[in-house]
């Protein structure tokens, strides 16, 4: 079972068409727009949590049908959030967190904070997977999952150079490029990196496809290795299909 949280546009769109393509399991949609109006930002960060709390009693007269570790949530934005509360509510009122949270470039405003509980971590759920597309704007930078993915620089986004408001752009692209990993036969391949800020820094050459070192290559996006940990870097190209393999 998959949910995912809406702000600013609908960017669950996409990722609901390229699940219903596959079948076998259902998919719930959280409209909260009402509660995620721009420009009162302030506002939407602060309705993450009661969002959370919502959503998790839902799940919980849902149980019956699906116990939390069959469940994933997908979070764009300050949905990534809303998953981390949802989850932790759950576990206060079932005794277990949800079994996957995908965070879709986390919201960084009002969330830069070392409180774990105020933000998705990895201890939200029993696995917890990251695309960063637009870190130090719209999009948190430190790790936040057992495994984290940066896609091409972290911040700016291939494509997004000519739009109107690139970061926006590059942040709505975190979507776009899980929902195409769904269906996806070519895949987006991360190469390990000890961290962001060493790629940013140019330390961590991406692995050339010759190198027998790129086996060691992990999937981005709905077929991620549960086992898989650390700090990944993808390189996508302009438009779509956006996965080079």
């Amino acid at each position: 079972m998959v949910f995912a949280g809406r702000i600013l546009t609908d960017p669950t769109s996409d990722i609901r068409k390229e699940y219903m393509k596959t079948g076998g399991c259902n998919v719930v949609a959280v409209d909260w727009g009402r509660l995620a109006l721009l420009p009162c930002y302030p506002t939407a960060a602060l309705n993450t949590l009661e969002v959370g709390r919502c959503l998790a009693e839902l799940l919980m007269q849902m149980s019956p049908l699906h116990s939390p570790d069959t469940i994933h949530i997908i979070g764009f934005s300050l949905g990534a959030h809303i998953a981390a509360y949802t989850s932790n509510y759950l576990h206060t009122l079932s005794g277990r967190r949800v079994g996957r949270i995908t965070g879709l470039d986390p919201a960084l405003p009002f969330f830069a904070t070392l409180k774990d509980s105020w933000k998705l971590d990895k201890e939200d759920a029993d696995f917890v997977d990251v695309i960063h597309t637009n870190v130090g704007i719209f999009g948190k930078i430190e790790p936040t999952g057992h495994i984290d993915f940066y896609t091409n620089d972290g911040t700016n986004q291939p494509g997004c150079t000519e739009h109107k408001n690139p970061p926006l752009c590059s942040h709505m692209l975190a979507n776009t490029y899980f929902a195409e990993s769904i269906t996806s036969k070519t895949g987006f391949w991360g190469t390990s990196c000890p961290n962001y800020f060493q790629y940013a820094l140019g330390w961590c050459p991406l692995i050339s496809r010759s190198d027998p070192a790129a086996g060691s290559r992990i999937l981005m996006g709905e077929n991620v290795l549960f086992g898989a940990r650390g700090v990944y870097i993808v390189k996508t190209g302009l438009s779509s299909p956006y996965a080079l393999g």
